[in-house]
């Protein structure tokens, strides 16, 4: 069974909590591995089937990934916290300064910096392939 948000938030933050010497991370990504979820759990009390381990996972993620600060080295992170707030964007449009604007409205972005190009150029191909994750076209559909 799935934890509501509240219980996901307890985690998320629990985890933040207890790692804030990690934070903010130079990675592209938020550092979070099964350890710190097991962690969490044991502390909460909070159970999960191994069967949904993945899908709880990627549950945390988004919720750490929404409270942990970030800044512009986590193009991977902002990428995914991107394709989860604004799935209608148009990615073949998005300009640059859109990409600024919409990371920089994120509470827990404080790098008030501008980004270089590769940054941004990251930011954008990593949330492509991420929208491209859930498409719903066959590999044949996808060549028509």
């Amino acid at each position: 069974m799935m934890m509501n948000d509240d219980e996901l938030n307890k985690v998320a933050a629990l985890i933040l909590l207890e790692n804030k010497h990690l934070f903010p991370c130079s990675y592209p990504d938020i550092p979070l591995n099964l350890s710190m979820i097991k962690d969490a759990l044991r502390v909460t009390g909070f159970k999960v089937d191994e069967n949904d381990m993945n899908d709880f996972m990627a549950a945390a993620e988004l919720k750490l990934a929404a409270m942990a600060p970030l800044n512009w080295n986590n193009y991977g992170t902002i990428a995914i916290l991107l394709n989860q707030n604004y799935p209608d964007e148009d990615l073949l449009a998005i300009s640059p300064l859109r990409i600024v604007e919409l990371v920089k409205a994120f509470p827990n972005f404080s790098d008030m910096s501008e980004p270089d190009a590769d940054t941004t150029d990251s930011i954008i191909y990593t949330w492509i392939s991420l929208a491209d994750e859930f498409e719903t076209f066959s590999d044949d559909e996808a060549w028509v």
